[in-house]
């Protein structure tokens, strides 16, 4: 699946010969279809476009050479087979002075704990410089709002109520070669079962 990541257009990518890569959590098709209808909504209502057109949750994000590739893929794997699935709850609305308004993710810490995992790719990568936006784990309603669009609707999603369920269940690496460019789905990482338990455990 083609993203619609097209913004946010790094500025220490160091050219043609790094591919920007990032891993994300997409919602499940029912959440999936909630939140697009929020992210229309809230372009009709305030005429904005919003800035990447899917909805999906940053793990990590970092550069490197097309040829490490099949190396990267080898590593990622590796952790998510020995990583559970687990349940992501959205629970209302948060945002990103001056920017961005966004679903609060109301347990973060299996995210946080893969993303620490994940860690283990740093020195083989170079790191994207992301903010501190990027770096709470959340879901985009609107983002890059000019800042008068933001304080407008702020005040308003701060009293609305969103609140829904779903299994992470995979990983996605997307790939762009062009900071310009539409990210590309490389493949895709499943977790162990929710209620697998692993050799340690057994043990």
């Amino acid at each position: 699946m083609n993203t619609g990541l097209v913004k946010n257009t790094p500025f220490d990518w160091n050219g043609s010969n790094q591919r920007e890569y990032r891993l994300v959590i997409y919602p499940d098709a029912p959440v999936y279809e909630k939140i697009m209808a929020e992210k229309q909504r809230f372009v009709m209502n305030y005429g904005v476009e919003t800035a990447g057109s899917f909805p999906y949750i940053m793990v990590a994000g970092f550069y490197a050479g097309e040829g490490m590739e099949e190396t990267l893929i080898r590593w990622i794997q590796r952790i998510c087979s020995q990583h559970n699935s687990f349940e992501i709850t959205l629970n209302n609305y948060s945002g990103f002075p001056q920017h961005s308004i966004c679903l609060r993710i109301q347990n973060p810490q299996p995210l946080q704990q893969l993303a620490a995992q994940l860690k283990q790719l740093d020195g083989h990568v170079q790191t994207m410089a992301i903010n501190t936006f990027e770096r709470i784990p959340h879901i985009a309603v609107a983002n890059e709002l000019p800042e008068p669009v933001y304080q407008q609707t702020m005040p308003v999603y701060s009293r609305k109520t969103f609140r829904a369920r779903f299994m992470a269940t995979e990983l996605v690496l997307l790939g762009r070669d062009h900071p310009y460019a539409a990210s590309k789905t490389i493949t895709v990482f499943r977790f162990l079962p929710a209620n697998h338990k692993s050799y340690s455990e057994v043990a």
